[in-house]
């Protein structure tokens, strides 16, 4: 043995100790996630998760073969297929099919109208695989249950409760539900204010007459009240613009009102001062509900939904800071197989977000990188996600299943008891599926719920286009600052007024004549008042000519039955008698609740929903019924009243 070869034998001796002290040397602590870091790694083949390839042109071929089988009668090959669309779905991590779920909602509403109940059923049920928690099913088990047993109101209750629950729960139905509450009760005040304030007119158009009278020539009066009437008929033609003539007619009437009144009038001129603002905030809701907060809500339930998908991919490219859309187009790519994209995407977003929502992104970026076979990268984002969020279960189980991958025993059996100690149930659940797609292996975690909430409410009140283009559809060519300065305006005046009501000296109509009489607001508002013609001959009995007291008796017989006319002709809006016989709240009420029904019988789904049933809902003769009662009460208290003034 030469010197030479000597020496290379020790050499090859020590390397190979010091290999395998290397090799058996603890792993060092992982680091925070980077994105350089992760750039860096590199992907073992072996750890990396499948995808599933072309699972959404399968989904429609599943739906039209589950229709085919249908039509030939063929019923347990079409639920065969249905639980392979349910397949499918969790291969592409999609948690919501709205479009098959409606779609076996309306075959439901088809077999309810034909009478076949257990099919309706069945197709309820379905739905409720496919989209579990869409508040549609819930609505629709309602009017099925009313239709098929319309005794049953308890049952129609209970389902109604449950979707109404659902849709709070929805973040896409709360916003538009929030939406069309705003635009329904904007809708009902206007009408109801409008209502109320023709019956102010009723009421004391008299009185404004007479005080016009003694302010103004006759013929000056007349052209003055002529101008009026035409100012209220021009909305008709151009909107309802010059409307502007309700803060001065309210002032006007202000004066001879009473307490009750008053406060009613003051509520609705702050209603017309707030109007450009509750149509922004309509708008902003709406918008919530339909752009580009819903998309992001849509694409997080179904990562297949083109149009969600575009609206938040050039919501990233138009503003590359708004992690939210990065975060939810990330998961979108992971779940679509694209894990490069989605490991940019999560990236990005890891590093921009912050506490729960943080542990979130982490949590789903570990799982981009464990379908890319990154484990290290993977190991150290689950980690990450754990020390933002203590109290989530699903890192720790993600965690599990990596290291499962990689062989660890051990540590894997640590992190699954980890996890089993915060959700047991959720554990054991996930635990029976082992599927190694990159979308049924991992546990994905959803953002938490407040950050579209706080994104739909974000900027409420600030101006958009829809609401500008809505004020100058129903005020004309006028400035949205036109309704909060008549306003405060009219507040001011009221102010004014309220500090001189002791000298003021108002021109009332007697009771009985209709004669004008001078009141002084010194002695409070007069309930009743009578000329002294009437006192001098009916009360006191004061000898007078025979052909006058006829005359008076024939202008009171006129009087009253002009009152008694205009009573029962009120008697036809819902609401108007009790504006003009002196009780307005509860006429206020009562044209509110006529207002509501009108609505709901006019537009079932509400102002901005578009209704998904097919046949009629049964409920709409409830709400007929309702409605007719409430006209029917209106209507005897009218002719009721009258003839009291008989």
């Amino acid at each position: 043995m030469t010197p030479r070869f000597a020496l290379l034998l020790l050499l090859t001796w020590v390397v190979g100790h010091v290999g395998s002290a290397v090799a058996q040397a603890p792993a060092a602590p992982p680091s925070a996630p980077s994105a350089s870091a992760g750039a860096a790694s590199t992907a073992d083949p072996s750890i990396a998760l499948h995808t599933t390839i072309g699972s959404a042109d399968r989904l429609a071929n599943l739906w039209t073969l589950r229709r085919t089988k249908l039509a030939d009668g063929d019923v347990e090959s079409a639920a065969e297929k249905l639980a392979q669309i349910d397949s499918v779905k969790r291969d592409r991590g999609i948690e919501r099919l709205d479009s098959l779920a409606i779609s076996l909602i309306r075959e439901a509403e088809l077999a309810a109208a034909q009478g076949k109940a257990d099919i309706a059923r069945d197709r309820l049920a379905s739905a409720q695989l496919v989209a579990p928690g869409l508040p549609g099913i819930d609505d629709a088990r309602a009017r099925i249950a009313l239709e098929l047993q319309p005794w049953a109101i308890h049952r129609w209750l209970q389902y109604k409760v449950r979707g109404v629950l659902s849709a709070l729960d929805d973040f896409q139905y709360r916003a538009l539900l929030l939406a069309d509450g705003v635009l329904t009760i904007l809708i009902i005040l206007v009408g109801v204010g409008l209502l109320f304030l023709l019956g102010q007119l009723l009421r004391y158009g008299a009185n404004l007459y007479y005080d016009l009278g003694s302010a103004f020539p006759k013929v000056m009066r007349l052209a003055l009240i002529a101008a009026g009437g035409l100012l209220l008929f021009l909305p008709f033609y151009f909107g309802f613009g010059p409307l502007v003539v309700l803060f001065p007619l309210a002032v006007l009437i202000w004066p001879y009102q009473s307490t009750h009144e008053r406060v009613i009038a003051l509520l609705f001129i702050c209603l017309l001062g707030a109007a450009p603002w509750m149509l922004r905030m309509g708008d902003r809701l709406t918008e919530a509900g339909t752009g580009v907060t819903q998309a992001l809500h849509a694409l997080s339930l179904d990562p297949s939904d083109a149009h969600a998908f575009r609206v938040v991919k050039r919501t990233v490219v138009e503003d590359p800071r708004d992690w939210h859309a990065q975060a939810a187009l990330g998961m979108a790519y992971k779940r679509r197989g694209d894990v490069a994209r989605a490991v940019k995407m999560l990236t990005l977003a890891a590093e921009a977000s912050e506490g729960a929502a943080a542990g979130s992104v982490q949590n789903n970026l570990g799982n981009a990188f464990f379908a890319a076979g990154r484990a290290a990268d993977a190991q150290t984002a689950y980690q990450a996600a754990q020390q933002a969020n203590p109290s989530a279960a699903q890192p720790h189980f993600n965690l599990h299943r990596l290291y499962r991958r990689m062989a660890r025993k051990q540590q894997a059996a640590e992190a699954l008891s980890a996890a089993t100690q915060l959700d047991a149930e959720a554990v054991a659940r996930w635990n029976q599926d082992d599927d190694l797609s990159l979308n049924r292996y991992v546990i994905d975690m959803r953002l938490p719920a407040n950050l579209l909430t706080k994104r739909a409410f974000t900027d409420l009140l600030a101006p958009t286009p829809l609401a500008t283009r809505a004020w100058v559809l129903i005020a004309g060519p006028l400035p949205e600052l036109t309704a909060p300065i008549g306003a405060s305006a009219t507040l001011l005046a009221y102010l004014l007024l309220l500090s001189m009501r002791r000298r003021l000296r108002l021109t009332w109509p007697c009771a009985r004549t209709g004669r004008p009489v001078q009141v002084f607001m010194i002695h409070g508002r007069p309930d009743a008042t009578f000329d002294d013609e009437y006192v001098a001959v009916f009360v006191h009995n004061k000898p007078s000519d025979r052909r006058d007291r006829f005359a008076l008796e024939a202008r009171m017989a006129r009087f009253a039955s002009v009152k008694r006319w205009i009573t029962r002709a009120c008697g036809l809006i819902p609401g108007l008698v009790g504006m003009v016989r002196g009780r307005p709240i509860w006429g206020v009420f009562v044209a509110g609740l006529a207002l509501f029904l009108g609505l709901r019988l006019a537009m079932p789904e509400g102002v901005l929903f578009e209704p998904i049933t097919l046949t009629q809902s049964g409920s709409h003769w409830f709400v007929m019924v309702l409605l007719g009662l409430v006209w029917a009460y209106s209507m005897f208290k009218a002719w009721r009243l009258s003839a009291e003034l008989a």
